[in-house]
């Protein structure tokens, strides 16, 4: 990994983002909308690695690892470019065609957030800069 000293560094920061997402009111009425959960799973780094939040039925619950319902969607790719995405470098639609970001289940809903990635680059900022890593924001 080229941004994370390991797996579960960078797994505290993304939750953290969601986290802090989930204290936004216009984030999480975006994320009302998706009602769905959603697992971004990391498992190309380590085995069961992910983030997760639910959103359905108007609830917003995050947690780590892999969530014990069936998520909706399940969008896998590396923490790095993981880094990239939240960091607004790495454009989803993009990443999804060439697949550096494989999705399954219905991304619709997901897709919609994207006008929303300026307001979470800088909520990840935060996560990161309130968890120490504000070397992170030096790419």
């Amino acid at each position: 990994m080229k941004y994370w000293k390991d797996s579960q560094e960078a797994v505290t920061a993304i939750k953290k983002m969601w986290d802090l997402i989930g204290e936004n009111q216009e984030l999480r009425e975006a994320a009302k909308k998706v009602n769905q959960l959603i697992l971004f799973d990391y498992s190309v780094d380590e085995p069961n690695c992910g983030v997760w939040f639910d959103c359905r039925d108007g609830g917003y619950t995050v947690g780590t690892g892999i969530p014990s319902d069936t998520p909706d969607l399940t969008m896998s790719c590396s923490l790095d470019d993981a880094h990239l995405s939240w960091m607004d470098q790495l454009n989803p639609v993009i990443a999804i065609t060439r697949k550096r970001v494989k999705v399954k289940g219905n991304a619709t809903g997901m897709l919609r957030l994207v006008p929303k990635l300026k307001i979470v680059k800088e909520i990840y900022k935060k996560a990161l800069t309130d968890l120490g890593m504000a070397d992170k924001l030096n790419m």
